[in-house]
């Protein structure tokens, strides 16, 4: 019988020595060739384009091959069995995970690595799988998953929470509208009636004044008959008809002046309804009534915890350096964007770059048009970032965890710090030493340049906006040796110095009323504190810090990350 690969031949069983071995590789694809060497690191027979191929690899080169006359007949391999444990691949189902990409944080089977990973330096999980289970990266995952889990059970309480709150404001805004429909139908009905009543009025007046009239005319004419019959009568003299005639006449004429004034008595008002113009705009109107406005959101934050409490402890390392970089990386900027995910800016190679502190891999990486300083998170998952070599603003998408350029922000020379708050980019320039506030079309609202009348700044790096309420704006000043605390108008608050503090330069806010602070110089990390407008070192030379540049932290998963001058790497601090 032939055998493919490592499967023994029967005929083996049997004391034959011409089993026909196939090419592993070629196997697993579907296709047979006559195994003409055999990979004694890989434990695999191959046919000769595979050999080939096999050299060339920068991952296989240094293996070694025997050739067809030296290898083995039959090879009882343990690798199979190690790797035959692991999972089917997710692009190529047929095949089994066998490699780890340090670089992109990926697995795969060998296929992935031809095609994917050629310039990447893998790992062979049967080699590696051992000493990683023994090792502290294997041992982190467990907190790493109860934090997770602790973060979890939060954010369900959270939504309880919330699912209460939604329905309580749900019971509050209706009540709101029908007590609002109510006003609006009591006082329809009041102008209504009030209407009604000046109809009534006018008809009954009109009534009365034309019933009055027209008794007036009736008594007239029943004169006049009295007047003629009189005038007509054959009995009586002619003298009295004398008297009778000459009386009537003045009566008469008093009866043509009397209805003469009665002409202006025969009329009444005419009336019609006028539709009121602010009730009819209203009836066509799609708002009518009021209008449902979002006017916030329920938020529950996760805990910030007080960081003058916790002791930390070396995390590993996050290498940011990427197969594109040709320089030794520079953080001038990092930024945390989401749970785990951080923001940086590597000024050393043009770039910006996401990372996944979980995987401690870079999941993207995005050229810029100059070099970069310091970067902010803004809403609608966009960062802005300052090009002091081209003077502008960079703003940037961040959706989906993949970065790309977005609008351009022309401002002045010599832009450094950048921050965010409510609408407004808030920009220090260092060697004309100032504050602009701007929107986010970079229309300058303000100027921080003297406060008090004094020049405030010697050299304000970077800055910040704080969580407290009210907010309040923190800068860094590099020459001064201090951080200046201004209201988002501008006015000088607070100075914090320590002498611990040397050179500062990222400063970053933690939580309600805590800031974070690198010392360059002090090779250390100070926290603020509002409340005592104190400053205590909490990461230091000890804890292996050496010219720290940039800081940032995230609440979700309790970890300090650190940019230390001429490295590579971030270095991870991890609440105990």
């Amino acid at each position: 019988m032939e055998v493919p690969g490592k499967k023994r031949d029967p005929d083996l069983d049997k004391g034959s020595t011409d089993a026909t071995v196939y090419c592993q590789p070629c196997g697993e694809g579907g296709k047979r060739a006559v195994a003409q060497g055999f990979c004694q690191t890989c434990e695999e027979y191959m046919c000769a384009p595979c050999v080939e191929y096999h050299k060339r690899l920068k991952m296989s080169r240094n293996h070694i091959l025997l050739s067809k006359d030296k290898m083995p007949s039959f090879y009882p391999s343990t690798k199979k069995s190690a790797i035959a444990d692991t999972d089917y691949c997710n692009n190529h189902p047929k095949e089994m995970i066998k490699f780890y990409c340090p670089t992109h944080g990926d697995l795969g089977c060998g296929d992935c690595v031809v095609l994917d990973h050629r310039s990447c330096k893998v790992d062979y999980i049967a080699d590696v799988a051992k000493e990683f289970v023994i090792g502290n990266e294997f041992r982190e995952l467990e907190p790493s998953i109860k934090q997770a889990e602790d973060l979890l059970s939060g954010l369900v309480s959270n939504v309880k929470e919330i699912f209460g709150e939604v329905e309580n404001q749900s019971k509050v805004e209706i009540d709101k509208l029908r007590k609002f429909r109510a006003e609006i139908n009591t006082y329809l009905d009041r102008r209504e009636k009030e209407l009604l009543d000046n109809i009534e009025k006018v008809k009954t007046e009109d009534e009365n004044a034309l019933t009055a009239l027209k008794t007036d005319c009736e008594l007239m004419k029943t004169g006049l008959e009295a007047m003629r019959t009189e005038l007509t009568s054959g009995d009586v003299s002619v003298n009295q008809l004398y008297v009778t005639a000459r009386r009537g006449r003045k009566e008469l004429w008093g009866m043509y002046n009397s209805m003469k004034k009665m002409v202006d008595r025969v009329n009444a008002r005419k009336y019609q309804f006028t539709k009121d113009a602010d009730t009819e705009r209203l009836l066509g109107s799609i708002m009518g009534i009021g209008t449902l406005d979002v006017a916030g959101e329920f938020r529950k934050n996760i805990p910030v915890p007080d960081v003058s409490t916790v002791t930390w402890k070396n995390g590993a390392d996050i290498n940011v350096r990427t197969p594109q970089d040709q320089r030794t990386c520079f953080i001038s900027g990092l930024t945390l964007l989401s749970p785990g995910i951080f923001l940086l800016t590597d000024r050393g190679n043009r770039c910006a770059k996401l990372v996944d502190a979980t995987t401690r891999t870079v999941t993207s990486r995005l050229e810029l048009p100059g070099r970069p300083r310091v970067v902010c998170a803004l809403p609608d998952d966009q960062a802005a970032v300052t090009l002091l070599d081209k003077s502008m603003i960079q703003l940037m998408s961040t959706k989906e965890g993949q970065l790309s350029r977005g609008k351009e922000i022309k401002v002045s020379p010599g832009c450094h710090g950048i921050a965010y708050n409510n609408n407004r980019l808030y920009v220090s320039y260092p060697y004309n030493p100032r504050i602009e506030v701007m929107t986010l079309d970079g229309l300058i609202i303000s100027t921080f340049q003297t406060v008090d009348g004094r020049q405030p700044f010697q050299r304000p790096l970077y800055l910040t906006v704080s969580a407290s309420t009210p907010p309040t704006l923190y800068v860094s000043d590099y020459n001064a040796h201090t951080v200046l605390q201004l209201s988002l108008d501008g006015k000088a608050l607070r100075e914090y110095r320590d002498k611990k503090l040397e050179y500062p330069v990222s400063v970053v806010a933690v939580g309600p009323g805590q800031l974070l602070v690198c010392g360059n110089s002090s090779h250390n990390v100070m926290l603020l504190t509002e409340r005592d407008g104190k400053m205590v070192e909490i990461l230091g030379h000890n804890d292996g810090l050496v010219s720290p540049y940039s800081v940032s932290f995230c609440p979700y998963t309790r970890t300090v990350v650190v940019w230390m001058n001429g490295n590579d790497s971030l270095k991870v601090f991890n609440a105990n």
